[in-house]
Protein backbone atom coordinates (compact mmCIF):
# COMPACT_ATOMS: atom_id res chain seq x y z
CA UNK A 1 0.00 0.00 0.00
CA UNK A 2 1.37 3.38 -1.01
CA UNK A 3 1.82 6.17 1.49
CA UNK A 4 -0.88 8.79 1.22
CA UNK A 5 0.49 12.12 0.10
CA UNK A 6 -1.08 15.43 0.93
CA UNK A 7 -3.22 16.76 -1.91
CA UNK A 8 -1.77 19.74 -3.73
CA UNK A 9 -3.56 23.06 -3.85
CA UNK A 10 -5.19 24.26 -7.06
CA UNK A 11 -2.46 26.91 -7.64
CA UNK A 12 0.23 24.23 -7.24
CA UNK A 13 -1.59 21.99 -9.72
CA UNK A 14 -1.77 24.90 -12.20
CA UNK A 15 2.02 25.31 -11.98
CA UNK A 16 2.51 21.59 -12.62
CA UNK A 17 0.04 21.69 -15.53
CA UNK A 18 2.00 24.57 -17.09
CA UNK A 19 5.17 22.45 -16.91
CA UNK A 20 3.41 19.56 -18.65
CA UNK A 21 2.02 21.92 -21.30
CA UNK A 22 5.57 23.08 -22.03
CA UNK A 23 6.54 19.44 -22.56
CA UNK A 24 3.47 18.58 -24.63
CA UNK A 25 4.79 19.81 -27.97
CA UNK A 26 6.91 17.58 -30.22
CA UNK A 27 9.00 20.53 -31.42
CA UNK A 28 9.89 21.49 -27.84
CA UNK A 29 10.76 17.87 -27.07
CA UNK A 30 12.99 17.83 -30.15
CA UNK A 31 14.76 20.97 -28.93
CA UNK A 32 15.29 19.45 -25.48
CA UNK A 33 16.66 16.31 -27.11
CA UNK A 34 19.14 18.43 -29.07
CA UNK A 35 20.28 20.04 -25.81
CA UNK A 36 20.76 16.76 -23.92
CA UNK A 37 24.43 16.39 -24.88
CA UNK A 38 25.59 20.01 -24.81
CA UNK A 39 24.52 23.59 -25.13
CA UNK A 40 23.66 24.89 -28.58
CA UNK A 41 23.12 28.24 -30.24
CA UNK A 42 19.76 29.14 -31.70
CA UNK A 43 21.32 28.83 -35.15
CA UNK A 44 22.54 25.29 -34.42
CA UNK A 45 19.11 24.30 -33.15
CA UNK A 46 17.53 25.71 -36.32
CA UNK A 47 19.91 23.77 -38.55
CA UNK A 48 19.51 20.49 -36.66
CA UNK A 49 15.74 20.72 -36.27
CA UNK A 50 14.86 22.23 -39.67
CA UNK A 51 12.71 24.80 -37.86
CA UNK A 52 12.74 28.52 -38.54
CA UNK A 53 14.51 30.88 -36.15
CA UNK A 54 11.19 32.46 -35.15
CA UNK A 55 9.72 29.04 -34.35
CA UNK A 56 12.78 27.89 -32.38
CA UNK A 57 12.86 31.16 -30.44
CA UNK A 58 9.16 30.84 -29.57
CA UNK A 59 9.64 27.29 -28.29
CA UNK A 60 12.80 28.19 -26.35
CA UNK A 61 10.89 31.02 -24.70
CA UNK A 62 8.22 28.58 -23.45
CA UNK A 63 10.87 26.17 -22.18
CA UNK A 64 12.79 28.97 -20.46
CA UNK A 65 9.62 30.35 -18.88
CA UNK A 66 9.12 26.97 -17.22
CA UNK A 67 12.74 26.79 -16.07
CA UNK A 68 13.59 23.85 -18.32
CA UNK A 69 16.31 25.62 -20.31
CA UNK A 70 18.67 28.48 -19.58
CA UNK A 71 20.48 30.84 -21.92
CA UNK A 72 23.93 32.30 -22.03
CA UNK A 73 24.91 35.18 -24.26
CA UNK A 74 28.34 35.17 -25.88
CA UNK A 75 28.91 38.07 -28.26
CA UNK A 76 26.20 38.03 -30.90
CA UNK A 77 25.12 34.47 -30.11
CA UNK A 78 22.78 33.06 -27.47
CA UNK A 79 23.44 29.53 -26.27
CA UNK A 80 20.83 27.35 -24.60
CA UNK A 81 21.28 24.40 -22.27
CA UNK A 82 19.19 22.23 -19.98
CA UNK A 83 18.50 24.10 -16.74
CA UNK A 84 16.52 21.45 -14.88
CA UNK A 85 18.26 18.09 -14.69
CA UNK A 86 15.01 16.32 -13.80
CA UNK A 87 14.19 16.58 -17.52
CA UNK A 88 16.61 13.69 -18.14
CA UNK A 89 14.89 11.48 -15.57
CA UNK A 90 11.42 12.40 -16.76
CA UNK A 91 12.31 11.61 -20.37
CA UNK A 92 13.78 8.25 -19.36
CA UNK A 93 10.63 7.36 -17.42
CA UNK A 94 8.20 8.46 -20.14
CA UNK A 95 10.20 6.97 -23.01
CA UNK A 96 10.49 3.69 -21.12
CA UNK A 97 6.76 3.60 -20.43
CA UNK A 98 5.90 4.46 -24.03
CA UNK A 99 8.30 1.81 -25.30
CA UNK A 100 6.75 -0.78 -23.01
CA UNK A 101 3.24 0.23 -24.06
CA UNK A 102 4.21 0.24 -27.74
CA UNK A 103 5.65 -3.24 -27.34
CA UNK A 104 2.41 -4.42 -25.75
CA UNK A 105 0.33 -2.93 -28.57
CA UNK A 106 2.51 -4.63 -31.21
CA UNK A 107 2.04 -7.97 -29.43
CA UNK A 108 -1.75 -7.45 -29.32
CA UNK A 109 -1.94 -6.64 -33.04
CA UNK A 110 0.29 -9.51 -34.07
CA UNK A 111 -1.70 -11.99 -31.97
CA UNK A 112 1.27 -13.10 -29.89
Amino acid sequence: MKNKKQLLSRPALEIIAARFRALSDASRLQILQLLFDNERSVQEICELSAMSQANVSKHLSVLAEQGLVQKRRQGLFVYYSIADNTVYEMCDIVCGAVGKRYGQVIKEFSGR
